[in-house]
């Protein structure tokens, strides 16, 4: 994936996938969107973590073109800091700004989307709920979610509003929802009742710096559950 080939996105999940419709526009503004890394935000294996690493390093190397980096804004997140995936993502972020002098890091809240990957929110209550196994539900606490082609068409209008600028940027929605919002919204569509238990923590302050907000119409949560899950 990192040779010396003209990639304009750089990544083969999700998110990097969902950015090939915008081909043409990352060509024609001479960019590289880098959406690659680990999907696992439970990741914990130090070897795969500087794997991540050592491979954006190797590519800032002969990258001589506008850096798009796509983040997380689970760096904001006290209750998150010490996780070894939100450390690296830290560390990535500071690599790029000392070193690539022309970026632009965009940190996405929780995405909603196709996706094989488990570890994804909705996908975590999607399977456990259809496969009848008991889950936690954090009390206290809020998320931010945005369906995946929301995400992309942002990231697109914040990469034509900073064309000329360095900048790091939070995209979120305006409205958060509460876990047991989103599994009461799940329970709804999918007609069934899931296991689970409560998880009291803090309430989750959220940065008011730096971000993009995307303005969600009335019940956005559900619709968007229901083009994805049903």
């Amino acid at each position: 994936m990192l040779n010396k080939k003209d990639h304009s996105i750089i990544g083969s999940g999700f998110i990097a996938s969902s950015f090939k419709k915008y081909t043409n526009f990352i060509k024609k503004n001479n960019i590289i969107i880098y959406a690659a890394g680990i999907s696992n935000s439970l990741e914990v294996q130090k070897k795969k973590l500087d794997l991540e690493t050592s491979r954006l390093k190797k590519f800032m190397q002969y990258n001589k073109k506008k850096l798009v980096y796509i983040s997380t804004y689970s760096v904001n997140d006290n209750s998150r800091k010490n996780k070894l995936y939100v450390k690296n993502k830290i560390k990535i972020e500071k690599i790029i700004k000392n070193n690539n002098s022309e970026y632009i890091i965009i940190r996405l809240p929780e995405i909603i989307g196709k996706s094989k990957n488990p570890n994804t929110l909705t996908n975590f209550f999607y399977n456990n709920l259809i496969k009848n196994k008991p889950f936690k539900v954090f009390k206290n606490s809020r998320r931010n979610l945005l369906d995946i082609d929301d995400a992309i068409k942002n990231c697109i209008k914040i990469i034509k509003v900073n064309k000329n600028k360095n900048k790091i940027i939070n995209l979120l929605n305006k409205k958060f929802n509460t876990p047991l919002q989103i599994v009461n919204d799940f329970e709804k569509i999918l007609k069934k009742r899931g296991i689970y238990k409560f998880n009291n923590t803090k309430l989750r302050k959220w940065s008011l710096k730096n971000n993009f907000f995307f303005y969600s119409k009335k019940n956005y949560l559900i619709k968007t559950l229901k083009k994805y899950y049903i």
